[in-house]
């Protein structure tokens, strides 16, 4: 917020200077025209002139400003060339004094009341100090012989028209192709600034672009000179309208460059080294897309070698597909890819995905405000005489869609999905996924080779069936489902076409949206409907503020909002990692919250350190651990009464989130390895020894602690 702030203190300021050059250049022109001493015009003229350098000094990129204008306003192209007229003719009278407008009337007057009176063989001298010719001091001299001929005036005012025009014609020629030259390649983002510094530079452009300059600005963080450096391969004067419709604030500051994301040589005109933050997003739905973005942070690392500051630079990596975002979490990106040949670290690559940003908006630790949580805080109930105890309801997620959003949704759930009154023993509460698609048969068989070990996961169903929404055997079913009182149903509609999810949404069977009771119609407040729409608008907008029949149908997936700052925030995920190395790490183990309080600057450096060491796949386990933490506080009671119930529902989360990353349980406490993806701990929960089992327990132990801390840090980690 102080930089936000800087920056209104800073515009007024500037405002405040403009304003008074406007003054300063009236009061020059009227001292032009009327008497005022001479000493006067130079005192007004000079201060003018200060003003002007003042102000140019504070256009921190004069070329970028000039390049603007000469592109796109015309308006400003006429004040700038006024402005310059009127520059020149203030310095013309300051120098020619009796050259001015009052002078050249005068003596205009005293010429026409004495050619009638003088003969063409004098020339005439005479004062015009007033505007009456004074006589008394006209003086009669004989004119030379060589201006007699009037022939010569002619010759004189030919040549002198000839090089007045041939010399303005080539001047003005030349300022025309120059700012003609320099307003093409802006528009074609050919120009280069290369004195930019504190920018923000986004690589490629789709659509997550505008949404990530919005958040990037809404930080208040960024300083009266940075800017937004956009380097893309597609058509500038595109991308910049389609920035414009988005941002019109916010345009002005976004620069386009029109080159390649895996040339050096146009990635050195993004100057990395003064960079501030790296957004590699890719261009559009390009082959190898995901590829070509982690390749190119290997680049943005060697140039950011060059930087004198000894922070390392953040590069958000963006994977489109969850199959290349699943496979960044089970590999080690290589140190190549991070640090120079001395080993010191030059950037921090965060890979993250839309996809999986807005399962985790809808449903994770990030939640976002509208958006009720799967089981509703319904796994528990309040009975009279026992008090807190689990209820007999479960979880039912209906997905229409398995396409890239589906896939997130449907692996976001697997992760939250686990309950305290799920019974171990005899498999009952468990939740049920199912999901529809018309292609299911072709996408299924590459889905379950991805994610080979997802039947490791006991407390959660999963049915994948081939067909529509709109099949007279689903609709069936909904319609059985959104009747059962021990079914908390949640249907989530994800096709590809905008328009299709939305009909889709709004022509359910009608037990869906409300149920007749008693001769009265009560609203279906226990099911949820999700449907997905890329922007807030149109039908969409209009679906947001219904209020009658179709009020539990709530739109998802807008492009504002995939790409949100706190989604890649990594303070709590640090915090819980500090925790097991102090605790499970060190020889003896150590209490990571005391050692805060003692000496927080120092334990927290050391935290970060730990966090870099780690690879992708300890960093997502880590990550993924908070996910589930509004769950966790909805049953907080539980802790008092049976916590081992909390504790169990942690480790099924726990061997979930393993299974979708690709662990293998084969059953054998000596085998266990890391690189191989092996773990013999994925097992029931009373399978577990005391140790491990205090492992699930403190998660739900430290979980307020991880809260409390990471919200008394204002800075990132990192």
């Amino acid at each position: 917020m102080n930089g936000f702030f800087k920056r209104i203190k800073e515009h007024k300021t500037s405002s405040i200077i403009q304003i008074l050059i406007v003054l300063l250049l009236l009061a020059v022109i009227v001292a032009a025209v009327f008497r005022v001493p001479q000493y006067l015009k130079w005192i007004l003229f000079g201060a003018a002139i200060a003003l002007i350098i003042l102000q140019c000094l504070r256009l921190k990129y004069p070329m970028l400003f000039i390049d603007r204008i000469f592109a796109n306003y015309s308006g400003k192209q006429v004040v700038l060339a006024l402005f310059v007229f009127i520059i020149s003719f203030d310095f013309a009278l300051c120098l020619f004094p009796r050259a001015g407008i009052r002078s050249t009337f005068s003596n205009f007057i005293s010429y026409k009341m004495l050619t009638e009176e003088v003969s063409d063989d004098v020339v005439i001298n005479f004062d015009t100090t007033k505007y009456k010719p004074n006589v008394d001091k006209v003086s009669f001299v004989e004119k030379p012989a060589s201006y007699k001929k009037r022939s010569d005036y002619i010759k004189y005012g030919i040549v002198y028209m000839l090089g007045l025009i041939v010399f303005s014609g080539l001047l003005i020629a030349t300022i025309n192709r120059f700012m003609a030259t320099r307003a093409d390649r802006y528009r074609k983002g050919a120009n280069t600034y290369k004195n930019i510094l504190n920018q923000y530079v986004i690589i490629g452009y789709g659509p997550s672009c505008a949404p990530i300059i919005r958040n990037i600005f809404r930080r208040g963080e960024m300083e009266h000179d940075s800017r937004f450096l956009l380097l893309t391969r597609q058509d500038p004067e595109m991308v910049r309208r389609d920035i414009a419709s988005q941002l019109d604030d916010l345009e002005e500051m976004t620069i386009i460059y029109s080159g390649n994301m895996d040339t050096v040589s146009h990635l050195k005109r993004l100057n990395i080294p003064k960079a501030k933050e790296v957004f590699i997003l890719g261009e559009g739905r390009e082959p190898s897309r995901d590829s070509k973005n982690l390749e190119c942070a290997k680049m943005v690392k060697a140039l950011r070698e060059k930087a004198k500051n000894k922070s390392f630079l953040p590069v958000n990596v963006q994977f489109d597909k969850p199959s290349s975002y699943s496979t960044i979490k089970r590999i080690s990106i290589p140190k190549s890819y991070f640090e120079n040949e001395k080993g010191k670290q030059l950037t921090y690559l965060r890979p993250f995905n839309f996809y999986e940003n807005w399962a985790r908006l809808l449903w994770g630790n990030c939640q976002l405000e509208g958006y009720p949580t799967l089981d509703r805080g319904l796994m528990v109930k309040n009975d009279p005489e026992k008090g807190l105890v689990t209820s007999d309801k479960h979880v039912h997620l209906f997905i229409a869609g398995f396409n890239e959003m589906g896939t997130a949704l449907l692996l976001e759930a697997l992760r939250v999905c686990h309950y305290p009154n799920y019974v171990e023993a005899t498999g009952a509460n468990k939740t049920h996924i199912t999901i529809v698609d018309p292609k299911m048969d072709e996408i299924l068989p590459r889905f379950k080779s991805e994610y080979t070990y997802l039947n490791q996961i006991t407390d959660i169903e999963v049915e994948y069936k081939a067909c529509m929404i709109e099949d007279d055997s689903i609709r069936r079913e909904l319609d059985g489902l959104a009747n059962r009182e021990d079914v908390v149903l949640t249907v989530a509609i994800c096709l590809d076409d905008a328009d299709s999810s939305l009909s889709s949404a709004l022509t359910l069977p009608d037990s869906l949206y409300y149920h007749i009771i008693d001769g009265q119609i009560v609203q279906n407040q226990g099911t949820e409907i999700l449907v997905r729409q890329e922007i807030k608008s149109g039908l969409a907008d209009a679906l947001h503020e219904e209020n009658g029949k179709y009020a539990n149908v709530k739109i998802f997936g807008t492009l504002d909002k995939g790409v949100d700052d706190k989604l890649l925030d990594d303070k709590l995920a640090i915090i819980i990692n500090a925790h097991y190395q102090f605790k499970y790490g060190s020889n003896p183990p150590r209490d990571f919250f005391k050692s805060v309080e003692e000496d927080k600057n120092k334990i927290l450096e050391e935290a970060a350190a730990d966090w870099i060491s780690l690879n992708e796949d300890q960093r997502f386990a880590n990550r993924y651990q908070t996910e589930i933490y509004k769950s966790y506080q909805t049953y907080r009671p539980l802790l008092e009464q049976n916590p081992d119930l909390l504790y169990q529902t942690e480790h099924y989360r726990w061997s979930a989130e393993r299974s979708i990353t690709g662990y293998r349980d084969i059953h054998n406490p000596a085998i266990k390895s890391s690189t191989y993806q092996i773990h013999h701990l994925i097992v029931p929960y009373q399978d577990l020894n005391d140790h491990e089992k205090g492992k699930d327990k403190d998660v739900l132990v430290i979980m307020d602690k991880v809260i409390a801390l990471s919200e008394s840090i204002t800075d990132n980690l990192l």
